[in-house]
């Protein structure tokens, strides 16, 4: 199974109606979870190689509409083989991923409002692996050159050896050993190390400095 990157994404610059140009969704019709009761109805965005933010990139479909290389497509113009977006309201766009963040997805968004709106963009995105095997905060602006939109991105990722580094600091501790549970009050201390350690990457999120101070 696929390590599931959850990542929220954040663009300034939009109007909530220009925001709701980006995706495109459609009425669905699932069974209820209790057996009896009427099905439920709700909108569902269409696949993320559907969606408006991603017109402007090539693809091609075979015989039976399925987008063709799609792996390879996904990777090379979201970030992942696979992206699911399960929240698209304005100011907050969240999601998870496979095994990789989807900066190139966000480029693409940029780069097709900025063109769509004639405007400058910008946006971060705030990510973390599943088991937090890295977590990262990156930055995203749109420019305006030769006739041409364009994206430039910075990334701030932190690997998750740093994590476990900076908590065996704090707690002088292995968490390795059997000893150790992330969730019981350590010791004399009364911290609770994955509270904290939720603490510090909060705030990392926040400043985009890792602080092992909180």
């Amino acid at each position: 199974m696929a390590n599931h990157v959850y990542f929220t994404i954040s663009i300034d610059g939009l109007s909530e109606e220009q925001h709701e140009t980006l995706f495109k969704s459609e009425l669905v019709t699932r069974p209820h979870w209790n057996e009896g009761e009427p099905p439920i109805e709700y909108q569902e965005l269409v696949e993320v190689h559907e969606q408006p933010f991603m017109s402007n990139v090539e693809r091609t479909y075979d015989k039976d509409g399925w987008i063709e290389n799609s792996y390879n497509w996904y990777c090379d113009n979201c970030g992942a083989k696979w992206v699911n977006i399960d929240d698209w309201d304005y100011g907050n766009i969240s999601g998870y991923s496979a095994w990789s963040h989807p900066t190139p997805m966000v480029e693409n968004m940029l780069q097709w409002a900025s063109h769509k709106f004639n405007v400058e963009l910008s946006a971060s995105m705030t990510y973390e692996d599943e088991f937090r095997n890295y977590i990262g905060v990156d930055h995203f602006e749109s420019y305006h050159e030769d006739g041409e939109w364009y994206c430039s991105s910075s990334e701030n990722y932190i690997d998750g050896g740093d994590l476990t580094a900076m908590v065996e600091e704090k707690f002088n501790c292995d968490v390795s050993s059997e000893d150790f549970d992330w969730w019981e009050e350590y010791k004399d201390t009364g911290i609770v190390p994955q509270e904290w350690l939720d603490e510090v990457v909060n705030e990392f999120w926040s400043s985009g400095e890792l602080n092992g101070e909180v």
